[in-house]
């Protein structure tokens, strides 16, 4: 995953799931999710730069995905907006994996978002949800 943007971001190595850039800096990884009904939008930015962005299934399937990714940095930072129901079975998969998260109140994503919105899209709201 992180390869194809090694170059871009002068990204030294990825050890143990640390990644740094050239001069051994540690860089921060954080994962923006936009949670629907079926489907989540996941962003994933290396020191706010977007490195990757995907679609899941709100299944075994999609959120066995997203766990290879978590795995492959060291303490992901993780944020979602609370959407009732659908964000219930994230929050209770992360749980089940020990990963910390922050679920943001609606209302509150929605005044972030939209301070920082061009357009709106479920790709550019995960986006801006890692960003916030």
């Amino acid at each position: 995953m992180w390869d194809a943007k090694r170059r871009v971001l002068k990204i030294k190595s990825l050890k143990h799931g640390i990644i740094q850039d050239k001069r051994g800096n540690v860089m921060r990884a954080v994962f923006g999710m936009d949670v629907s009904k079926t489907s989540s939008e996941v962003a994933i930015l290396v020191n706010g730069e977007k490195v990757h962005g995907y679609t899941i299934l709100n299944d075994a399937i999609g959120f066995n995905r997203l766990l290879g990714d978590l795995k492959t940095v060291h303490n992901p930072e993780i944020i979602f907006e609370a959407t009732g129901v659908y964000s219930r079975r994230l929050q209770a998969f992360l749980e089940e994996y020990s990963y910390a998260y922050t679920r943001l109140n609606p209302l509150e994503a929605k005044k972030q978002l939209d301070s920082l919105r061009v357009r709106k899209t479920d790709k550019i709201d995960a986006e801006k949800l890692a960003k916030s």
